[in-house]
């Protein structure tokens, strides 16, 4: 029995390993054939494919000259339009994931805010208190066919691409209002004249029931381009009727120095001083009330040139004139900390609504930049903006495009701001639309070439809205400090 038991064991054990024998070799057959049969072959052995070129009309096409007999030739047409068609390719996969991240952060950022239930006003009061610490950039430079005889600003024209390597086609010529416009959102009022009592009337209404207390209007002097200084006075008036305060908002214009411009102020203030409108605000806590003087590319002008004219060791000193004020520069690069400084501004601002566009745009840089601020007695004004999309203009900018996300890029901008300790900011715009920063009330539009964006589903005074309830904000946490 037991050496009966002990046979039938080897037997089995034969016969499971004569079993896996013929397997393992089943195997091997079964792969040799696949190999053979395959027509991939190991990447590190496979021989470089000839690229075949597609047929092309050679007779409009130059002979290309060869180095040598041996040298293998080359189209360079053919080696160009790849090499564009793949950068093309590679900038816009870029440009979308950059854009991704960007919008994905902000959603981040926005969900983050309404888990901590943060307060945004009483939406349905009439209006709430001014708040002069809060400036807005306001633009008078638009004029209607009706009113004006002739359009201007609204019929925009395409601006020239900046970037000399983008070979792509854009746009070009003007825009032809009413139903074509520089612009990628459509006003509510239509396209209206800046010059027109009425208009001008709501837009201080508007501003006032949302709290906002000062604005910066855009400003060139006589005889220059965009010269808004005849609409001027009627905004002045208009603004103090409505409690409200102007403060000028000097653009560049042709041959713009450090000495003419000095002149232009003196004449802004000669005209205009004496109006009760006119912003003003101390330097130092005892000191005199001065007019508020926004300067837009100040860095244009070297610090040494600056020196001379906001400095009280200047040989052209202001200060203690009848033209001395609140100066403020605008800092795009972090470089420009030094500029502002160095140049004995009183202050400076950031003004662009594009958030890592540049440094001073950048919305993680406003808590380092309050503290330079306080650091050397200077004051500081974060500009906030609903977004940005200027593509009506410029064409080929679409990578600064930042979608408003219905409300939530605002409102990130807004409580970056609050944020940084900043006792002053500045909401860029009420009514720069070539741009797309605008909060004035936008409606529905389209033609048969183009759909303008809007504010749906919330409403075309949703901007307006959403700037009291943050403006109540930042007035409530004033009144706390």
């Amino acid at each position: 029995m037991m050496l009966g038991g002990i046979t039938s064991a080897v037997s089995l054990r034969r016969c499971f390993y004569l079993s896996a024998l013929v397997f393992i070799l089943s195997t091997l057959m079964a792969m040799a054939i696949i190999i053979k049969l395959s027509p991939l072959e190991s990447v590190k052995c496979r021989q470089h494919t000839v690229l075949t070129t597609p047929t092309v009309e050679w007779s409009s096409i130059a002979p290309v000259p060869l180095g040598n007999a041996g040298a293998s030739a080359k189209n360079p047409l053919i080696e160009d339009n790849r090499e564009n068609n793949q950068k093309e390719i590679n900038d816009k996969r870029y440009l979308e994931m950059r854009e991704k991240s960007i919008q994905n952060r902000i959603s981040r950022l926005a969900w983050r805010m309404k888990k901590k239930n943060i307060p945004m006003g009483n939406q349905n009061a009439t209006s709430i208190e001014i708040n002069y610490n809060v400036h807005v950039f306001y633009y008078a430079w638009y004029r209607s066919l009706e009113y004006d005889g002739a359009w201007k600003h609204w019929n925009h024209e395409y601006l020239p691409n900046w970037k000399k390597n983008d070979r792509r086609t854009f746009p070009e010529g003007r825009h032809r209002p009413p139903a074509d416009i520089g612009a990628s959102f459509y006003p509510s009022l239509g396209c209206y004249s800046s010059r027109n009592p009425q208009v001008i009337d709501l837009h201080m209404r508007q501003l006032r029931e949302a709290g906002v207390g000062v604005l910066v209007v855009s400003w060139t002097p006589p005889n220059t381009p965009d010269n808004t200084d005849p609409v001027m006075p009627d905004l002045l008036d208009a603004a103090h009727r409505y409690n409200l305060k102007i403060a000028p908002h000097l653009e560049p214009y042709p041959d713009r120095n450090p000495i003419n411009l000095i002149e232009n102020i003196r004449y802004l203030f000669s005209k205009y001083s004496s109006h009760p409108a006119l912003h003003r605000a101390r330097r130092t806590r005892d000191g005199p009330a001065l007019p508020v003087i926004y300067i837009y590319d100040s860095y244009v002008f070297p610090p040494s040139a600056w020196w001379e004219l906001l400095s009280e060791r200047g040989n052209l000193t202001v200060r203690g004139t009848e033209i001395d004020a609140v100066y403020m520069g605008l800092l795009v690069d972090s470089s420009h900390r030094s500029h502002i400084k160095k140049s004995r501004f009183d202050g400076f601002y950031t003004y662009f609504a594009v958030n890592g566009f540049s440094y001073g745009s950048t919305w993680k840089n406003w808590r380092d930049l309050n503290k330079f601020a306080i650091q050397n007695g200077l004051l500081f004004v974060p500009s906030i903006g609903p977004g940005y999309i200027d593509t009506q203009v410029r064409a080929w900018n679409g990578e600064n495009t930042r979608h408003r996300r219905h409300g939530q890029y605002y409102d990130v901008a807004w409580k970056s701001a609050i944020k940084s300790g900043a006792n002053v900011v500045s909401i860029t715009s009420f009514n720069e639309w070539h741009e797309g920063t605008q909060i004035e009330p936008a409606k529905p539009v389209s033609n048969k070439d183009f759909v303008y964006l809007d504010y749906e589903p919330e409403g075309s005074d949703f901007y307006l809205n959403l700037t009291k309830g943050w403006v109540q904000q930042f007035t409530d946490r004033n009144h706390r400090l």
